[in-house]
């Protein structure tokens, strides 16, 4: 019986294309072209620059909608607010999108706001992106760094904001449609 060997190298660069795939997917992009400006909107969880909102802490913070207007969790009173802080050249973003795409549908009309926070991307490129590939949620942008000063250096970061407007779920990297569900659920959804 004859073996056939595979070739080392194409072996090799397979195993080295599936790490980094793999990193890209568990641990998000690294968000380092983001302004240095400080932010106007005011938070009152995270008050001090990169420093990450304890959870239970209050989260109110304002971004602005695509035409200009400030918009934010604040908005929503009394209502479940889950913010995916994305880009639109970091493929795990990508994915996080999609799964929240289906969560979206389901709750949809049930008390639950999604927002599409963009980081560090200017508004023509944010909407030369979407054209393409279109949100079925409010995007927003961050002209003011509020995600820097939200402690974000990693892209995805999704925060879900319960109906007292305090903070029960913030990380970074892809989070499962089932993980979101539970959290959306014990956040008061």
């Amino acid at each position: 019986m004859k073996q056939t060997r595979l070739n080392p190298r194409l072996s090799a660069r397979s195993v080295l294309t599936a790490a980094f795939v793999s990193s890209l997917l568990l641990f998000g992009c690294r968000e380092g072209a983001t302004s240095a400006t400080s932010a106007t909107s005011a938070t009152s969880a995270g008050s001090a620059a990169g420093t990450a909102p304890a959870p239970g802490s209050k989260v109110a913070f304002e971004l602005q909608t695509l035409e200009g207007r400030p918009f934010g969790p604040k908005n929503f009173p009394g209502q479940v607010v889950i913010v995916d802080f994305w880009a639109t050249w970091c493929g795990p973003c990508h994915v996080q999108q999609r799964i929240l795409e289906d969560i979206y549908k389901d709750y949809q009309g049930k008390g639950v706001q999604f927002l599409a926070a963009n980081v560090g991307e200017e508004l023509e490129t944010v909407r030369g992106f979407l054209k393409g590939k279109p949100i079925p949620f409010t995007v927003l942008l961050d002209p003011h760094d509020v995600a820097g000063q939200l402690g974000i250096n990693a892209l995805p970061t999704l925060m879900v904001i319960d109906k007292k407007g305090k903070l029960t779920f913030f990380e970074a990297g892809l989070t499962d449609g089932d993980t979101i569900r539970r959290i959306l659920r014990q956040a008061g959804a």
